[in-house]
């Protein structure tokens, strides 16, 4: 079966699990959920549907979540179980589809978390997650 792994950014640092799961049951995404982790200020969301993921980043992304602007987009692959069950291919071509579903790069000043300028915290955990995250790209 495949699974589909979304990354959450830009997570209050008070979100909570429940608080995750109740906020894409509102919108309709219980269904597919496999499983939910939230760290502080990221987490993220696998689902076993890969039309559901789709449809969470094109729904949620952007949407307010306890005061913050939440990030949806495919994960980055791991190395674990998205390369052994054809799941979870990254950024250009992954999940099946082109651009892997996020749209544009991710590499912008309002998505390293300041107005422009060295980034912030933010860019800086982001920064440290991505690079012990092998890229098959």
């Amino acid at each position: 079966m495949s699974r589909y792994k979304l990354f959450l950014g830009h997570l209050s640092p008070d979100a909570r699990t429940r608080d995750v799961e109740r906020f894409f049951k509102d919108h309709g995404f219980s269904k597919s959920i496999v499983e939910v982790v939230v760290k502080t200020g990221y987490g993220f969301v696998i689902f076993d549907d890969r039309r559901d993921a789709d449809d969470a980043i094109y729904e949620l992304n952007g949407k307010e979540l306890l005061g913050g602007r939440l990030q949806v987009e495919f994960a980055k692959p791991s190395g674990r179980f998205e390369d052994r069950d054809g799941g979870g291919r990254g950024r250009g071509g992954g999940y099946g589809g082109s651009g892997g579903g996020g749209g544009g790069g991710y590499r912008s000043d309002r998505d390293r978390g300041g107005r422009g300028g060295g980034g912030g915290w933010r860019w800086r955990l982001w920064s440290s997650i991505q690079h012990r995250i092998p890229n098959y790209c």
